[in-house]
């Protein structure tokens, strides 16, 4: 089902070539715990900072907040089952992502076992045709209002949507971030199952510093709530490794 929707999206062209921001947005320092905290050897994970979501799917009849934490040093994030995927993930506690591909997966098999999942995603590494195509697309499809605002501390630019097999037409806000967001958009073309309950797939489509922050749709609502410091501590210690074919 997700590479339905990840193909019927590019085939639609719904496709990104980057917009014009006034300045590249300031880098968010490591704060005074990482340091000790931060142990990936030791299975050990802090993460700083958190992205807030509320968000509507009306096709679903549901609603709620996502919330995605943050290391903005590596660009490595955690989704929490009781924060984000929630029904979308059952058998897992948490997954945690990295720009790289890589992807951590933390849960029970059917026996209740803890397990954990190491799995590498390739899109997260689109390729040069991929993003000229995308580009190109963009330029058709994407409309710029002209409308700017402050997300934050990240500068977000707005534009209207339309689509090539579709009357839709949508709104959507981009902000440039310091920090590398494609482990929200990759969870979409991981194997394991998991699912948000809001579609991002954008990981063909915008650049790897372009966070989604607003969508407004005919079945999607999505709204950046929050951003700021938010510190987690996440193990992996206690789950055994999986290997799967």
């Amino acid at each position: 089902m997700k590479r339905y929707f990840a193909s019927l999206i590019i085939v639609c062209a719904l496709a990104y070539s980057a917009p014009i921001f006034a300045q590249a947005p300031k880098k968010i320092a490591a704060d005074k715990q990482r340091a000790a905290m931060w142990q990936p050897a030791k299975g050990q994970y802090y993460f700083s900072h958190s992205l807030v979501y509320d968000y509507e799917n009306k096709a679903d009849q549901t609603k709620g907040t996502i919330t995605i934490y943050l290391d903005p040093v590596s660009g490595g994030m955690c989704f929490k089952k009781e924060s984000s995927f929630g029904k979308g993930g059952k058998d897992f506690d948490f997954v945690i992502g990295f720009p790289d591909g890589k992807y951590i997966f933390c849960g029970a098999d059917e026996n209740g076992k803890k397990i954990r999942i190491n799995e590498a995603v390739g899109a997260l590494k689109p390729g040069p045709d991929t993003k000229a195509q995308a580009r190109e697309d963009f330029s058709t499809y994407w409309a710029a209002t002209g409308n700017k605002r402050d997300d934050f501390g990240f500068e977000s630019l707005e534009y209207n949507v339309s689509y090539a097999t579709s009357e839709n037409k949508d709104t959507v806000w981009l902000a440039k971030t310091p920090f590398n967001v494609y482990p929200l958009y990759g969870l979409e073309f991981v194997e394991s199952a998991v699912a948000m309950p809001i579609s991002l797939d954008y990981m063909h489509l915008l650049e790897s510093n372009q966070l989604v922050a607003e969508i407004s749709s005919k079945d999607t609502v999505l709204k950046l709530k929050s951003f700021g410091k938010d510190p987690i501590t996440i193990s992996t210690k206690g789950y055994t490794a999986f290997k799967t074919e």
